[in-house]
This record gives structure tokens, sequence and C-alpha cells, in this order.
């Protein structure tokens, strides 16, 4: 068998930590690929999406029926742990598919509904014209979503409504500043 030469692992020293940089060969495997004439898989993934976006407001209305079906329960019943949580779950499933399916607005308000539902631990405290508020939004946005500026009034909905949102969990914050909904890091 004839052995092949691999590169091996360089080290970046600093005055105070060594970083290990290791080689990348996913450059060579994929030039050898493309010399061979074989598809581009990213090429084919990002052709299959385009295919499917023409799905992603049928799939954001479906998702938003969920949403809606939670907030007549609470019309009904009042906010109960059940209904909270059915509420929560229609609110977070938008938040993470809003801006995949290119409603990132959509993804900034149900992650503001979400904050209140978490941040208020007894359930009936939760004001339900805040849910009504959060959950027309939503419904706007997705129905105006091919209207001209409607971006616009849709983020400044999304301002509004993290204001709110601050408010009533008492969090003081620049309602300018950016939506940060990425971890905290760690001290240095």
């Amino acid at each position: 068998m004839a052995e092949t030469k691999r590169e091996k692992p360089g080290v970046t020293k600093y005055a105070d930590h060594d970083v290990i940089v290791v080689p990348n060969r996913l450059k060579k495997k994929a030039l050898r690929r493309a010399a061979m004439n074989e598809p581009d898989p990213l090429t084919d993934a990002e052709r299959a999406l385009d295919e499917l976006s023409a799905q992603f407001g049928s799939w954001m209305e479906d998702e938003f029926q969920e949403l809606e079906e939670a907030r007549q329960s609470i019309h009904q019943q009042g906010v109960t742990d059940v209904a909270r949580q059915a509420l929560f779950r229609a609110a977070h499933d938008l938040k993470g598919h809003g801006t995949t399916f290119g409603y990132p607005m959509v993804a900034d308000i149900a992650d503001s509904l979400c904050r209140v539902i978490e941040h208020t631990t007894d359930a009936p405290l939760i004001p339900v014209t805040f849910i009504d508020q959060c959950v027309d939004a939503i419904r706007a946005i997705i129905r105006e979503h091919d209207v001209e500026n409607a971006e616009e009034v849709a983020a400044e909905l999304a301002r509004e409504l993290r204001v709110v949102t601050d408010e009533l969990i008492g969090v003081d914050a620049d309602p300018d500043d950016p939506v940060d909904t990425s971890p905290p890091l760690a001290p240095t």
C-alpha cells in the first residue's frame, strides 16, 4: 500500500496560550470532486431550497394557525398552565422558523412573546392584551409579507413590542438595540 504523506497540524504561540492550527483538507477534496465532474452538493442544496421556498408562506400560515388556536384557548379558558405551554410551543416554533422561512420580524415578535411567557412565573399574570398584540402583529406580518414597505412597519411593530416585553419582565433596554438571542458569553 502506498502511504500518503499528511500535513501535520501547526502551532501558533502567543504569550499566554498556544493555538493548534489544523490543516484544511476540505478545499483539496472539493477541487478533486470538481475535477471528476461530480455534482456540487452545495449547489444541489441551494436549488432544493429555492424549490421549497415557494411553500414557505403556506408553512408560516400553518404555524400561525397553531398560535391562533392557543390564543383562542386562552380567551376561552384563561391563562392556564396547559394553555400557556401551548402558546409557548407555538410562539417558539414561529421564532425558530420565522427567519428560516424569510419572516425575521415574526421571529422577533415570537421571541418577545416567549420571553414574557418564560419570565412570568404565575401563568394568570401574563397580560392577555399583550398576547393579543403579539398574535395580531404576527398575523399582519405574514399577511402583508409581499407588500411594499411592509418590512419597515414590521420592524417598528417588533421594536414596540420589545419595549413592552422589557417593561413586563422588568428589563431596561434600548429599543434601537438589535435583539440579541445569543447565549451569554463566559466572563473574561
